[in-house]
């Protein structure tokens, strides 16, 4: 039997095994973790552009890209090692750069992503991820994490100050739902704030369109402005607030992912579509558990088809990215300011019960907080730099002989 006929055989038994475990269950599961992933994520791009000053063809590029590329990284991963490994985008790396990216050119923070994705890439290729894991504590990424998010937090707060009625009706709806089913919460958000717009003709439906995306494709340049405060502050928050709370989501669900394989995917997808505007692809911490839980289907076995079908629905609302662009552009600048906060509660609680929780007296994680969350430059470079710096050196020096 020669190459081309095995190569054609697995195939065909990729595709019966796929039949077999096929079911409809597995298809909502999967629809239901990219609408909960696209509903809060996808407006902070929009926050990101309001200070990049970037255009709606690279705002739909940026989305086009990410949809793409966690497709495809989702849907070979989770047939390959035959586990639901579903990818998705850095959320806190998107927060990141809706400050890091203001007067950077788009080629150089590209030129940034492509950096951070090769750092990523070399980091799963070598199997260093635990060894940086040591070096910066999770106390201290969570209060980076936190630093950096909770300005949308309090975005929601000027925003309430602006709008009462319609960023009021939107709160109430989030708290709501969420006490009834807290994944649909930040959905029920941008429904009740679409329909509180259109009450209150606030709602440009002129802005409205359906049509196909087209990426637009950015050559990268490379800067040490742009490295240090864009591309090694983003594999920092991708690495430990992304991919480690992937990856514990899946063994906790049961699975042992194969990490150092699956951080090289992502980052080699990564590289690829940076170009087009996408910084980080990687497992998905937030929306794991929807196709890894019982809800995607009863068998461990067969949950993978869940990721799969994500990563297919994922791919038709990539070819859509211009619709997704034209609903939210059609938003009031309060309504989005009040969904991106929102959607981030959760996060922002999390990483403050990480940070502070399990500090056992350590000011460091204390101290990354505040120098993130100041906004601060020194010398040109941005506070989340000087964040991580200072606190692997409180951690690792002032408070060794403490520890």
């Amino acid at each position: 039997m020669n190459d081309n006929t095995t190569m054609n055989l697995r195939t065909f038994l990729t595709l019966e095994q796929l039949k077999r475990d096929f079911s409809w269950q597995s298809v909502m599961a999967g629809l239901v973790a990219v609408i909960v992933g696209y509903a809060g994520p996808t407006v902070l791009v929009f926050q990101v552009a309001e200070s990049a000053h970037l255009s709606n063809a690279q705002i739909i590029s940026w989305l086009w890209a990410y949809s793409i590329a966690a497709g495809l990284t989702t849907i070979v991963a989770s047939l390959w090692y035959r586990m639901p490994l579903i990818t998705a985008w850095s959320t806190p790396g998107i927060a990141f750069l809706m400050t890091a990216m203001v007067g950077v050119p788009l080629s150089e923070a590209i030129g940034a992503f492509v950096l951070s994705n090769v750092l990523v890439t070399l980091i799963g290729a070598f199997g260093l991820l635990q060894k940086l894991v040591r070096w910066i504590p999770l106390p201290v990424a969570s209060a980076l994490n936190g630093g950096i998010l909770v300005a949308f937090a309090l975005g929601v707060i000027s925003s309430l100050q602006q709008q009462p009625l319609l960023v009021g009706g939107m709160i109430l709806a989030f708290f709501l739902v969420r006490r009834f089913s807290p994944r649909w919460a930040v959905a029920a958000v941008l429904a009740a704030g679409t329909a509180l717009c259109l009450l209150l003709d606030q709602l440009d439906l002129a802005a409205l369109s359906v049509s196909m995306a087209s990426p637009v494709l950015t050559l990268p340049t490379f800067t040490w402005h742009a490295t240090i405060n864009i591309a090694i502050p983003l594999t920092v928050l991708v690495l430990t607030g992304q991919y480690l709370p992937g990856f514990a989501v899946l063994k906790t669900a049961g699975y042992e992912p194969p990490v150092d394989k699956v951080v090289t995917l992502c980052g080699t997808g990564s590289i690829l579509v940076a170009p087009f505007g996408c910084h980080n692809i990687n497992p998905s911490s937030m929306i794991a558990a929807i196709v890894a839980g019982p809800e995607a289907h009863p068998d461990k076995t067969r949950r993978y088809v869940a990721a799969v079908c994500a990563g297919v629905i994922y791919l038709v609302f990539g070819t859509f990215a211009s619709t997704f662009v034209s609903l939210f552009a059609s938003l009031p600048r309060e309504a989005v300011a009040a969904l991106a906060g929102l959607a981030l509660l959760s996060a922002i609680a999390s990483s403050f019960d990480a940070a502070f929780a399990n500090s056992k007296g350590s000011l460091a994680p204390l101290v990354v907080f505040v120098i993130a969350a100041s906004g601060i430059t020194v010398l040109g470079v941005g506070a989340a730099f000087w964040a991580i710096v200072s606190g692997i050196v409180v951690c690792h020096v002032l408070e060794r002989k403490a520890r």
